[in-house]
Formats: structure tokens, sequence, C-alpha cells
């Protein structure tokens, strides 16, 4: 059964569009871009149409403007069934996902109701190795929906593959590698292939563009560095294409950004701070008896898993060695156990930070730093080599 969720409302009622119908034979029809609106045209004058679901009676519209759909003619039970409404650029887009699917692979359906879950992907692929729901998200929904309908797929062994509608002002990025702002909601669009790490995949029906934001590592905040890249429709496969690897002179860049933005963090907690001493990182650096533009150049390194923290690198460093000071340990004698209880004093406690202490603290003492008193310099090859060893699978020699 293939419906479309698209639900119009008029005066009081709504009126459910689908672009899918059953003939009275029991064919189904589906709307794709190939099919002309003279030619639908003929067949709304000449044919009958009933919903796949409910088989009460559905109109083929066909203007001029909104992409044809077919359209009950008065409520029905089958309007339960439907728990959201769509744009016309989610139409398109489903259109546009579903011809380029159907290309590459041989078993694809365009929504159809999964009873077991009682959920509708958008499109579902079935290959060989296994059943992959689509989700073509257009409006904004809440994350805990988001992973609720995901653990409905993964209940079943699918695996989902949700896309975001590229917002407007990601198409005005220039393509290589920049400094972007994602919210928790596109966070929660972003995947993890290893080497290559954090990627977020959008797609822009108007443009019939797909456009990357790869190789993400975040910096603080909503901030991360990252490549951007686009493609078009027509070159795109399935399963869908994999980022580059980042080339020398783009993990150049990506060092460039991040000690920019090092800088920008020190220097902005001196002059925007208004709590002065009372500002956590402040108070820290003042106990220590050290300025802010004077930390040690291995206080806010990139090590693997720092995205865990929301913090800047240098904020959570900073307060582990903090940590460690009043605990009067060195590297050396920062067991797990010591961790675990750094971050579990912590708001949110996660195993990712953990790790990323881990990480952290296990890169130092190879470097042959045991305390805060050592100043030894971290030039920009072991950056280099940081950035490497997360986005790469084979590290690059300097």
């Amino acid at each position: 059964m293939q419906l479309n969720r698209n639900i119009c409302k008029i005066g009081q009622r709504e009126e459910i569009n689908i672009l899918t119908a059953k003939s009275k034979n029991g064919e189904l029809l589906i709307l794709t871009p190939e099919l002309t609106r003279d030619q639908l045209r003929k067949w709304r004058n000449s044919r009958t149409f009933l919903c796949p679901q409910c088989n009460a009676p559905v109109k083929l519209k066909v203007g001029d403007i909104v992409i044809p759909h077919f359209a009950h003619k008065k409520d029905t039970a089958c309007s339960a069934t439907f728990s959201e409404g769509e744009t016309p650029e989610h139409l398109m887009g489903k259109q546009q996902l579903y011809g380029l699917l159907k290309k590459r692979e041989k078993h694809v359906e365009l929504e159809p109701f999964l009873r077991m879950l009682s959920q509708r992907p958008d499109i579902l692929v079935i290959t060989k190795s296994g059943t992959i729901p689509i989700e073509f998200q257009c409006s904004t929904i809440p994350i805990s929906e988001m992973e609720s309908r995901s653990n409905g797929y993964r209940s079943i062994g699918m695996k989902p593959i949700w896309i975001l509608h590229t917002p407007t002002k990601f198409t005005g990025f220039a393509y290589g590698v920049g400094l972007f702002h994602f919210s928790k909601y596109h966070e929660s669009f972003f995947t993890h292939v290893h080497p290559e790490g954090y990627t977020l995949l959008t797609y822009k029906p108007q443009k019939e563009r797909f456009y990357y934001f790869s190789n993400l590592v975040h910096v603080a905040g909503k901030r991360y560095i990252g490549i951007h890249r686009s493609l078009s429709v027509d070159k795109q496969v399935f399963p869908f294409a994999r980022p580059k690897t980042p080339t020398k002179e783009e993990l150049k860049q990506y060092i460039s950004i991040y000690l920019a933005m090092r800088n920008e963090f020190l220097q902005s907690r001196i002059l925007l701070s208004r709590r002065g001493v009372n500002d956590p990182f402040l108070r820290m650096c003042y106990e220590m008896r050290m300025h802010p533009t004077n930390l040690p150049q291995w206080v806010g390194l990139p090590v693997a898993h720092s995205e865990s923290f929301r913090e800047h690198d240098c904020e959570w460093q900073l307060s582990l060695i903090y940590y460690m000071r009043r605990k009067g340990m060195s590297f050396k004698e920062l067991t797990d156990g010591h961790i675990r209880h750094f971050i579990n004093r912590m708001e949110i406690p996660t195993m990712g930070k953990e790790k990323a202490c881990q990480v952290y603290r296990d890169f130092l003492i190879a470097e042959g730093i045991e305390s805060f008193q050592n100043h030894q310099v971290i030039d920009e090859m072991i950056i280099f080599r940081l950035f490497s060893e997360r986005l790469l699978a084979k590290r690059y020699e300097n």
C-alpha cells in the first residue's frame, strides 16, 4: 500500500492527497515526474481511481503549479492513518528520489504502510543485503519522534536513512572547507562512518541536487569545521555516495580554521565575559595563575570523541587539568576511574566524554607531557596528525 501523507485543510475538512491510486481492475498507478500533465488530464477524463488503502474514490488533480496528485473526494476513515501534512517540496522531493532509486534498484516502494509498525516511510528500498526505509524530512518535527521512528525500523532489522530538505541558507555556502553552524535538529540527521566521521546529507528538490557537509569536526556549541560539496541527482548512486577523503591541503585548512577559533575563544572569554573570575574558565585560569592567552599549546586539541562536549576543547581540557591539579596527580597517574569520577560530576555524563578524556590523556603521555607545568610546544604538524587520524583511514605523512 503506497499512500502519501499530504493533508490540506479546506474550510473545516481535510483533503488527503496521495501520489498513488488503484484503477478499477486493481492496477497500481504512481504519479512520477515522467508523466506529462496532458497525459494525466486524459487519464482524469477517462479513468476511475481508488485509494489503495481504503478503496474510497479519489480524484486526480492536475494543475499548472502544484504537483499532480490524487485526493479523496470527502473525509473517510483513511484520514486516521495520516499523521502530518506535507509541503509541495516534500512531494517533489519524494518523486525525484523515487525516480532516482528506481533506476538504481529493482524493488523500490513509494510510501508503503508497514503494518507491523504502523509506520509509513517515504520510500522503501529492498536489496539483497536488507530493507532500507528512507525518510525525506521537509518539516521540523521533534527529535524524539525521529528517534522513535528510527527505533521502530531497527526493531524489525531495518536501517533507516534520514535526508534533510536543504535549508535555503545552506545553498549559499561556498564549496570546500569552511566553518558551519548546525542546530541540534540538524545534528539529528548526522551519520557517522569510519573513518570519514560525521556527515550531513541534504537534498534540494528545486535544484535537483544533494548537498553534503562531510568530515565534520565539532569546535564549540553549534560550530563545525567541515567540507561542503554538492552532487546532482542524476550523478547520485545507491547506497548514497560517500564523501571523498580530505586532501592534505584541505587538512591544512582545517588546522588554520581550528587555530583561529582557538585564539578567538580565548580572546572572547577575556573581552566578553561579564562575570570575570566568576566565569568557571577564567576562575580556573586565575587559580592556576595562568593568563588565558598563555595557556600551553596542548590545551585545546582536536582529539577523537571531543564532539561529545558542547564546550570548546580548551574549556573541557582545562577543566580536566584543573581536576588533576586539585587531586595532585600527573597524567600518568590519571586512571580511567579518575576520569569516570570527573565526568560523573558533570550535568550530562556520557561514555563519549570519557573516551575523549582518555584519548587526550594518552596523547599527552605519548608526547612526554606529564603536568600543567610542562610548556612543550605543540606545532601544526602534531595537530595535522590529529586531524589525519580522525578523518582518514591512513595517516598522511609530513
